[in-house]
C-alpha cells in the first residue's frame, strides 16, 4: 500500500520537474486555455451535482413530508425542488432577506455545536463540501457528532483528498504542496474559487487555513454508521458522500 508520505513526495516531484519547463508553462498556464478549461469544469461539475442530488433524493426517501436541515447551506440548491418550506438553513451569517421571502427556515449558528437543536430533530441533515471548511480534524469530528445527533439520517458530501484538482484553489496537488508555496499560490492564482470568496489577502489566507480536505477512510471514521458514496470523474474519485438511509 502506497503510504500518505510517498504519495506527497510523488506529486512534490512532478512539480518540481514538470513546472520548471516552458513546455508545461506555455501549454498548461496559458490564460486563454485555463478560462476554457474552466468554463468546461464547472459545466461538467454543475452536471455532477444535479446527478448527486437526484441520489440524494432517491436514496434517502426525500419527500416533502421530511423536515431538513442544510449544514452552511443556500437557497439555490433547493429552488425548484419544492422542498422550500421543509428546509432550515444553517449558517455562521445572518439570515437574508430573500431566503426568508422564499420560504426558508433560517437559523444562525455554528455546525460544531447545534445545541439549539433536538436530537433526531430532522428527517434528513444535508451538507454539500462544508466539512473540509471547519478547520482542523478535531472539528471535523464535532462536526459529525452534531450531524449524526441532530438528524434521523444524513447526506454529507466533501472532495476527495486524493482526487488531482484542489477544488477550492482550482489548482492540481496544490494539496500535496508545502504550505508557504499554498500561501504564494493562494495569493497569485487568479484563478482560484477562493479569490471569488475573499478579495482580502488576510482574509484569503485565514480562510485557507481552515480547508483541510478528507480521504475516504478519514470520512468513514467520522461517520461509522453511514455507507461512503464514491463519484468518479474519469475513473478517479473527485467527492465523498457519508449517508445513513
Amino acid at each position: 500500500m502506497i503510504s500518505d508520505d510517498s504519495i506527497y513526495y510523488y506529486y512534490y516531484y512532478y512539480y518540481y520537474y514538470y513546472i520548471k519547463t516552458w513546455k508545461f508553462r506555455r501549454f498548461f498556464l496559458s490564460t486563454e486555455r485555463i478560462d476554457k478549461s474552466k468554463s468546461m469544469w464547472f459545466s461538467y461539475s454543475d452536471s455532477l451535482r444535479r446527478a448527486r442530488f437526484a441520489l440524494f433524493r432517491t436514496w434517502l426517501g426525500v419527500d416533502s413530508k421530511k423536515s431538513i436541515l442544510d449544514v452552511g447551506g443556500t437557497r439555490e440548491t433547493w429552488e425548484g425542488t419544492g422542498l422550500e418550506e421543509k428546509v432550515t438553513l444553517l449558517n455562521l451569517t445572518s439570515p437574508k432577506t430573500e431566503d426568508l421571502q422564499n420560504g426558508f427556515t433560517c437559523v444562525q449558528g455554528n455546525a460544531l455545536d447545534m445545541g439549539m437543536f433536538p436530537d433526531n430533530h430532522f428527517g434528513v441533515v444535508f451538507s454539500n463540501s462544508v466539512i473540509e471548511h471547519v478547520g482542523s480534524f478535531e472539528n471535523q469530528v464535532r462536526f459529525a457528532r452534531e450531524v449524526r445527533r441532530v438528524g434521523k439520517s444524513y447526506w454529507v458530501q466533501t472532495p476527495n483528498r486524493y482526487f488531482p484538482v484542489e477544488p477550492h484553489l482550482m489548482f492540481p496537488f496544490f494539496q500535496f504542496l508545502p504550505e508557504r508555496v499554498q500561501q504564494w499560490i493562494a495569493v497569485n492564482w487568479t484563478h482560484s474559487h477562493l479569490k471569488r470568496w475573499k478579495s482580502d489577502e488576510e482574509e484569503l489566507l485565514e480562510e485557507l487555513e481552515k480547508i483541510r480536505l478528507l480521504n475516504r477512510k478519514e470520512l468513514a471514521s467520522l461517520f461509522t454508521n453511514a455507507e461512503i458514496y464514491s463519484e468518479k470523474v474519469y475513473g478517479l474519485t473527485k467527492s465523498l458522500v457519508a449517508y445513513k438511509v
